[in-house]
């Protein structure tokens, strides 16, 4: 079904909507409620604003593009991945690290691509490690600061890497998200983007400077989330917004170059969309670009926009990503 829906041309909003209400009601729409298995994730505005989250105890406007979000639980030893919603004059760009103010607390900037902090909302999701999430977290010097169990990591060269896992993490999602390791400060924004490795249990990743190059030295968070993973779903879409893989209860399209929509059977209103850039196979992700999350047209859908960095023009991309909807 995804086929017919990817080659359709529609020009409204309604046309949309009218796809996304059709979607849920075929798939039969979940409601939402909170989650029981303790997915922790918040949606955070510009001002420090929680709009809603799941085990959040609080979040803390710092300054300027720098906020802590508090959980209900020691995240320490958990992965911290993020995405931008909705920037008005650039695509912004975030980064994390352990909380600053507490144990429980992730800490989370939002800069413009010229590295300067500026305010921004972003949706967090963190990675514990529950059934069908499995996670890895890389240092400045190329090292595996903390995973869940089994997972192994291979420098390739500078900015290159295999992160293996244990199990067949073939059908997943790959977030990445640039962070320090511990509760330090990323100085030098870049990027970091991820595809399918050589075998069923790894995922490539590599990390570049805003200029687009390869760049040794930048530390991340990696994500997989999984089918299975409980009150989620997830998207890997290709450049023409038709989905690769992901749940069964997803589906993509684009109407238009770089703008994409990602339509589910569960409203998301409550719910927090990460996305970042990814390609959908064992091909290089050659093309950096920067992932927003805009408003879908309908509670069962989320806008996704892809953009070239600014370096290149900073204009609307099709481009392949990774996406996860978090509840």
């Amino acid at each position: 079904m995804i086929h017919w829906l990817s080659r359709l041309t529609l020009a409204t909003g309604a046309a949309v909507a009218a796809i996304a209400a059709a979607t849920a009601a075929t798939l039969g729409a979940v409601p939402a409620q909170a989650s029981a298995d303790s997915n922790l994730f918040a949606s955070v505005d510009l001002n420090g604003t929680l709009a809603h989250g799941n085990g959040v105890t609080g979040v803390t406007h710092i300054g300027t593009g720098r906020y802590e979000v508090t959980f209900s639980a020691d995240v320490r030893q958990c992965a911290y991945v993020a995405t931008t919603i909705n920037a008005s004059s650039q695509a912004l760009q975030v980064f994390t690290a352990g909380g600053h103010l507490g144990a429980d607390g992730v800490y989370v900037e939002t800069k413009n691509q010229g590295g300067g902090l500026t305010d921004g909302s972003f949706n967090l999701v963190v990675d514990c490690g529950l059934p069908g999430w499995s996670y890895a977290v890389v240092g400045y010097n190329a090292d595996l600061v903390r995973s869940t169990p089994g997972v192994t990591l291979t420098s390739l060269g500078a900015g290159r890497y295999d992160v293996t896992f244990p199990a067949d993490i073939s059908r997943c999602a790959y977030l990445a998200t640039v962070g320090d390791p511990g509760h330090g400060l990323v100085f030098n924004p870049g990027g970091v983007y991820t595809g399918s490795g050589s075998n069923p249990r790894t995922v490539y990743v590599e990390t570049k400077n805003q200029g687009g190059g390869l760049s040794a030295g930048i530390p991340f968070h990696l994500a997989v989330i999984c089918p299975t993973a409980a009150s989620a779903e997830v998207a890997v879409v290709a450049a023409n917004g038709r989905i690769s893989r992901g749940s069964g209860h997803a589906w993509s399209f684009s109407l238009a170059p770089g703008q994409y929509t990602v339509i589910t059977s569960r409203p998301l209103s409550a719910c927090a969309a990460v996305a970042t850039r990814g390609s959908t196979g064992t091909a290089v992700p050659f093309d950096p670009a920067t992932v927003e999350i805009v408003p879908g047209a309908v509670r069962n859908a989320v806008g996704i926009q892809v953009r070239q960095l600014l370096f290149f023009g900073g204009n609307l991309a099709s481009e392949s990503f990774h996406a996860a909807l978090v509840c």
